[in-house]
């Protein structure tokens, strides 16, 4: 006899990319699936999901700010930064540290649960996240050779004052300001259905 459960609640170690098929096929109509899932393709942006399965399909009821620590092999002296890097994104890590550019956000105090959310939707495969100093998470874009980032204290950062990714988080940044910095809570939850083989949902977030 075959076992469905009302609730899942996701225990992993880290957050999976997308809400699998096998955890759907697992709770019983009308049930319940606890997670947290990624809103864009970047490490720590994540939200904790309230999915009601019905029909054989997920719906989001609502989502919050939460998530895990990110998993590592490797002992990690400061959490805030990055555990697992490949040799780009450890490249772009450096060229923050040693900004050759800084300046002040002209646009006052970040919100950063608006701001970070909002850089999520943006769906930019250039959209970066990390945490360059201890408590100060940092967003930005970067490209093949520069890089550009804006952290939590309103400080911004770039490897040049030319560089291009600075020209388009200023953009950004304008574009946030000009939806008058939404709240987390007024964007609408989706899953749509993954597009590289994982065999289930991607949740987005959409105004």
């Amino acid at each position: 006899m075959s076992y469905r459960a009302a609730i899942v609640i996701h225990l992993a170690s880290e957050a999976l990319p997308v809400l699998p098929q096998a955890w759907v096929d697992q709770v019983a109509d009308g049930g319940l699936i606890v997670a947290p899932l990624p809103i864009a393709a970047v490490s720590n942006m994540t939200v904790v999901a309230t999915i009601r399965v019905s029909g054989g399909e997920p719906v989001v009821e609502a989502v919050a700010t939460g998530g895990y620590i990110e998993a590592s092999v490797l002992p990690k002296p400061d959490l805030d930064l990055p555990g697992r890097l490949h040799t780009g994104a450890r490249t772009t890590l450096e060229r923050l540290l040693q900004a050759a550019h800084t300046e002040p956000y002209g646009g006052g105090e970040v919100d950063w649960p608006s701001w970070r959310t909002f850089a999520a939707t943006l769906a930019d495969d250039r959209l970066t996240m990390a945490g360059l100093t201890p408590n100060l998470w940092a967003i930005g874009h970067t490209a093949a050779t520069t890089a550009a980032v804006i952290q939590q204290d309103g400080t911004i950062l770039a490897d040049r004052p030319n560089s291009p990714p600075l020209t388009i988080l200023h953009g950004w940044l304008k574009q946030w300001e000009q939806a008058g910095r939404p709240a987390p809570e007024t964007y609408t939850p989706a899953l749509v259905r993954a597009d590289e083989g994982y065999g289930g949902w991607d949740l987005r977030l959409s105004r």
